[in-house]
Parts: C-alpha cells; structure tokens; sequence
C-alpha cells in the first residue's frame, strides 16, 4: 500500500498555484499582499471620504461666515476699539496709548 498525494491542478497546470504565501495558496486563504492591498484600499475610501467631509464642512461654515457678516457686521470703529483692546491686554500698548488712541475713536465717531 503506498500513499495517495493529491496534485492540484491550477489554471497554470498541475503543482503549486503562483503566488504561494503572498497571495493566498490554493485552499482559498488569503495571503499577505491580499491583505495588504484591502488595508490600503480601505485607508483610500477613508482618506476620499474625509476629504469630501472636510470639503463640505469647510464649504459651509464659509456660506454661514459670509451671511452671517452681512447681517449684522461690526463698525469699523467698533472693530478698531476691539484690535486697541486686545493689544492693551497683551501689553503691546501701554495705558496712556490705549486712552489716547480710544480718545480719537470717540472722537472719530462723534464726528461720523
């Protein structure tokens, strides 16, 4: 009595299908460089995905800026006082810069 040994007979005729551990042997498994290749497939979809997330997103809180500005938009002279506030917080100016230069804001909008 000998012993039997299946041969498996492929599209490339029998013996050991092409490929071997990189891409899966004949019993149907998968091997490594299947396996990469549905990792970086998966990380494109996520990657086009968040970039047409990130596109809507970014599309939409630009509209809302624009409308939003329009409808009720800070004076110049108001934006001017709030640049001269912060740059008193930050030390930039001292005291006696920021009462003179709020002086002239007041000045200007009386005036306007």
């Amino acid at each position: 009595m000998g012993i039997q040994r299946s041969i498996h007979v492929g599209p490339f005729g029998p013996g050991r299908q092409i490929g071997g551990m990189f891409f899966g042997g004949p019993n149907g498994d998968f091997g490594i460089a299947r396996v990469i290749i549905m990792i970086l497939f998966l990380l494109f979809i996520g990657v086009i995905a968040y970039m047409v997330i990130r596109h809507f997103d970014h599309a939409q809180s630009h509209h809302h800026a624009h409308v939003a500005a329009g409808a009720n938009a800070p004076s110049a002279d108001s934006a001017a006082s709030d640049v001269l506030k912060m740059r008193f917080a930050k030390g930039e100016i001292d005291e006696d810069e920021f009462a003179r230069r709020m002086n002239l804001l007041k000045d200007h909008q009386s005036v306007s």
